[in-house]
């Protein structure tokens, strides 16, 4: 079949209104909606917010990462001014999870030594508690502390949305593989418990899922 000139000019400019508009998206929309470079899609955001969350992702500094409704205002885990010293923000609401992450899809891992602030919130009616305990331990009834203080106070009785945040400190001063869980009775059975490591080859604390891991800084 033998094309007009006109037909011809047409095709072309149809061709090239084509390549257009794929050179535009291709390069103009983000990495996770062309999948393009996937090894670094999506970059983790420094400061994180809870992982249900539609939240914007947040580049100021410090680290973290999903099931609460509502956007946290604080990363989860930042670097405090005192050296070697790094402060978790843990929130959960009615889900069992630590930040919108249960059943291990959370590790936050911390160099030898180093001290942990942590300040727990719960935004639901229904009473929760966070603690570090043995891995071993992680789905039991019992929770021995596995560091000095690393159970908040109430760790068996909990707080819910009407108590004010509670804070503790201890220092990760044994390496290995830990626990974060809930204390009250069933919930870590049930899936609150995610992972906490303690290296001697770290160089500062890293947080990790499954969109990767990023250090915080």
């Amino acid at each position: 079949m033998k094309v007009s000139p006109v037909g011809m000019l047409v095709i072309a400019v149809c061709v090239l209104a084509a390549v257009a508009c794929w050179v535009v998206g291709y390069f103009g929309l983000p990495n996770e909606v062309t999948h393009r470079n996937l090894a670094e899609n999506p970059k983790l955001a420094v400061s994180v917010t809870s992982g249900k969350t539609s939240a914007t992702r947040n580049t100021s500094s410090a680290a973290g990462l999903p099931a609460s409704s509502t956007a946290v205002s604080k990363p989860l885990a930042q670097l405090d001014k005192a050296a070697k010293t790094v402060d978790l923000n843990i929130t959960t609401n009615q889900d069992m999870a630590f930040n919108g992450y249960s059943k291990g899809a959370l590790k936050i891992a911390v160099p030898t030594g180093w001290t942990v602030k942590v300040t727990f919130s719960n935004s639901s009616t229904i009473q929760h508690s966070v603690g570090f305990t043995d891995w071993a331990h992680r789905q039991g009834n019992s929770f021995p502390a596995a560091f000095s203080h690393s159970l908040m106070q109430g760790f068996q009785s909990g707080i819910t949305s009407s108590h004010a945040p509670v804070s503790f400190q201890f220092t990760a001063d044994k390496a290995g593989k830990y626990a974060m869980v809930c204390g009250i009775p069933g919930h870590a059975a049930m899936g609150m418990w995610d992972e906490f490591d303690v290296s001697d080859h770290l160089q500062a604390p890293t947080v990790t899922t499954a969109k990767g891991t990023q250090k915080v800084s």
